[in-house]
């Protein structure tokens, strides 16, 4: 194997340690994971959650196929998003600093005092998991644009707008 080469097993296991670390305790975290596919962080140490209605995400990619939408979401959003099995949101990760400055009221971005039920860095809607990822954590800390966060949603509130 060429040691310059990462694979995305690789990038999975860094981007799951890196996620862990934003616990007290990051064996629970893998624990989690390991068991049950989720592992409760605390939000607001390493990166906020800003939960956008999956009416709004439907609205604003012109579909509610999941894997159409998981592409659309890759596409404008260009880092991790995650659901749960009742899809009635989609989880953007985004940096700590948004919840400061996040400035729309209507959806709220969850930091510092909030918990997240993350699902195991790479389970998919394929993995028939109460929690996977829409959008895979491609990077340790390599997270959404907050402003592209706030555009999609946006677009999914106003019929007729696009983002992406």
């Amino acid at each position: 194997m060429n040691p310059g080469i990462v694979t995305a097993a690789e990038r999975r296991r860094a981007a799951g340690q890196w996620l862990a670390c934003a616990s007290p305790a990051p064996g629970l975290a893998l624990d989690g994971w390991k068991h049950e596919g989720l592992a409760l962080l605390p939000s607001g140490v390493l990166f906020a959650v800003v939960p956008v209605p999956a009416t709004e995400v439907h609205a604003a990619a012109r579909t509610d196929q999941p894997k159409l939408v998981d592409r659309y979401l890759s596409r404008v959003l260009g880092g991790p998003v995650f659901c749960y099995d009742s899809h009635d949101a989609y989880y953007a990760m985004v940096p700590t600093t948004t919840a400061r400055g996040w400035s729309l009221s209507d959806v709220p971005c969850l930091g510092l005092g909030r918990t997240v039920a993350v699902p195991r860095p790479g389970l998919t809607r394929d993995d028939d998991a109460r929690a996977f990822w829409s959008v895979q954590m491609e990077s340790p800390a390599l997270l959404c644009d907050p402003a592209l966060v706030a555009h999609l949603i946006l677009a999914g509130q106003h019929p007729g707008a696009t983002c992406g």
